[in-house]
């Protein structure tokens, strides 16, 4: 049956092929077999994981034995660990929480970050970024550049300034 014949004048910017083929994605996606409850309670974990970065780094390692697909995941956090504390960050007290940017930064698809002024739970962050490599693959046609962004709140960092003035 298809369904792209069937449904009249083409609208909008798809082509009936792209559609076509975004149909046959969510069948194949479909007929994937559904989470173990032991898979879904390691996702569980991985997502609930708030800790500092160093007891993080630690809890991954023991997810990944039973979840090798973090294996390469946990490796790239590890090696970029050992390059902020050989620059002087200290890691063991450095806050880690994998959750972080799930619902407000999804077009970062690798390390994502942000600053928080400590003691101030009323303000949002003061800055946020991360890796977003996939973004640029899919806007520059294939063509794979790697990249990283981000910003900063000038007003709150001027609102923190002049609290740390009065």
């Amino acid at each position: 049956d298809d369904v792209v014949a069937g449904a009249g004048t083409p609208i909008g910017l798809r082509s009936p092929a792209e559609v076509r083929a975004r149909i046959d994605r969510l069948v194949a996606d479909a007929r994937q077999p559904v989470l173990s409850a032991g898979e879904v309670d390691l996702l569980d974990q991985v997502t609930g994981l708030k800790d500092t970065a160093a007891a993080a780094l630690e809890m991954l390692h023991d997810i990944a034995v039973d979840m090798p697909a973090l294996s390469e995941a946990v490796g790239r956090l590890g090696r970029r660990l050992d390059a902020m504390a050989a620059r002087g960050i200290a890691v063991d007290s450095l806050p880690f929480e994998a959750s972080f940017g799930r619902t407000t930064l999804e077009y970062y698809d690798g390390f994502v970050f942000g600053f928080t002024a400590p003691g101030r739970p009323d303000l949002p962050p003061v800055a946020t970024g991360g890796r977003y490599d996939a973004l640029t693959r899919v806007l520059g046609k294939g063509r794979s550049v790697p990249a990283v962004g981000g910003m900063i709140r000038p007003d709150v960092v001027l609102r923190l300034r002049q609290g740390a003035d009065a």
